[in-house]
């Protein structure tokens, strides 16, 4: 198997996404080690602005390459890096290129995912420390994650809430 198939397997990064190159940056006294991933998109999923998913046209190359944290593997840290397009979205003007890999964020979906479903298992603080960043970027990843969820929700005209209350009886309890 080669490497680039195992790593996307690994990483469950999906069809969309190229694997350039990767490197794996060895530890030191100070740091964990690093697996640093080159990835890019495929050509016929780019153009979407990066705040609401809609095709946009071309503005520029951006600042170059962007990296994104990823979920570890296995003793070491992943990060992805890759190029950062710019579009010229009607609604958000010129804004970063939506990546399949990511929300318009500095962590990839998989991490957010993961750090925002130890936020909500334990505490934002844990999660924070679990996954070696700041509380104030968990509290962020949840935000977003939680818009993106309810974004998808359809609402019915005048509805904002629906309760269900059922009660189960112990047998022989009335």
């Amino acid at each position: 198997m080669r490497v680039p198939k195992l790593l996307r397997s690994l990483l469950a990064l999906g069809r969309a996404v190229v694997i350039i190159d990767w490197e794996l940056v060895p530890e030191t006294p100070e740091t964990r080690a690093d697996l640093v991933v080159w990835v890019r998109q495929k050509a016929r999923k780019k153009g979407r602005c990066g705040r609401c998913g809609t095709r946009s046209p071309w503005f520029d190359q951006g600042g170059g390459q962007r990296s994104w944290r990823h979920v570890d593997a296995g003793y070491a840290t992943t990060t992805l890096v890759g190029l950062a397009p710019r579009v010229r979205c009607a609604v958000h003007g010129p804004t970063v290129a939506a990546v399949p890999w990511a929300r318009h964020a500095v962590f990839s979906r998989a991490f957010e995912d993961l750090v925002v479903y130890d936020a909500v298992a334990s505490s934002k603080q844990k999660a924070a420390d679990r996954h070696s960043v700041s509380w104030r970027a968990v509290n962020n990843a949840c935000v977003r994650v939680a818009e993106e969820a309810l974004s998808r929700i359809d609402l019915l005209d005048g509805l904002t809430a629906v309760a269900i209350d059922e009660v189960k009886y112990k047998k022989g309890q009335r």
